[in-house]
């Protein structure tokens, strides 16, 4: 099937956060180490960009790994507002036939005594869970999520079950949105090709510089034209 993903700069992005250039101000944790599994600094910015334009009170995160992305998302949201944040447990793993690359990540999550949220003035606002998102029920969460980060296993199969979750929590009355982590890495051509495909049907931005892909559920055809799509909203 041929490409049909949309491209765009980073600008795109933050120019959709509605704000002055004195308001524009966005809290932002320093990247505490170096290696695989994380997020570039401009990848947090479009993450933090994105979770400012659709003012995201309630998000969800497939993957919290060491809880970076976890407390970045959870310091730019309301005092009000709740991140939940779900990776696998010791027995969901033990039934699982992990991505060779996955499986270290998880390793290094299972070896981490604290995740970065851990004892920050944001940690009230973190909601963990444990299990296989392929069959966690997501049924409390219908249709009431703001944003959603999918970072988790990147095999086909567990990225087309995140992304089909992803669709029926994120909110449809209002302005949401869903991010995917890792588009074009090179160790995980699956994930790719399954966006690349669903961006035939669905106005998926990729944001270039960055393996961060995009979706807005956007009822009032607010954002997707200041993206440079003109595709008509398209209920989840």
């Amino acid at each position: 099937m041929p490409k049909n993903m949309r491209h765009i700069r980073p600008y795109k992005v933050f120019g959709l956060v509605e704000a002055s250039p004195a308001d524009r101000i966005v809290q932002l944790q320093l990247p505490p180490r170096r290696g695989a599994g994380g997020l570039t600094l401009l990848e947090t910015c479009i993450v933090i960009a994105a979770t400012n334009a659709v003012k995201a009170r309630r998000a969800f995160e497939f993957g919290t790994f060491l809880g970076s992305t976890t407390l970045n998302l959870a310091v730019n949201i309301p005092e009000d507002g709740e991140v939940s944040t779900l990776d696998l447990d010791q027995a969901s793993l033990a039934a699982l036939s992990q991505h060779p690359e996955d499986a270290a990540l998880t390793r290094t999550h299972f070896a981490t005594r604290t995740l970065d949220f851990m004892g920050s003035r944001a940690a009230h606002k973190v909601k963990t869970l444990t299990g296989n998102s392929v069959t966690f029920d997501f049924s409390p969460w219908k249709d009431s999520i703001d944003l959603v980060f999918i970072d988790g296993g990147h095999d086909l199969l567990t990225v087309k079950a995140d992304t089909e979750h992803a669709m029926e929590i994120v909110a449809k009355d209002t302005t949401s949105c869903i991010l995917w982590h890792d588009y074009n890495n090179k160790d995980y051509p699956e994930l790719s090709t399954y966006l690349d495909e669903m961006s035939a049907s669905t106005p998926i931005f990729h944001v270039e510089d960055t393996m961060i892909c995009l979706w807005f559920n956007d009822p009032t055809n607010a954002i997707r034209p200041r993206l440079g799509s003109t595709d008509q909203p398209r209920a989840a």
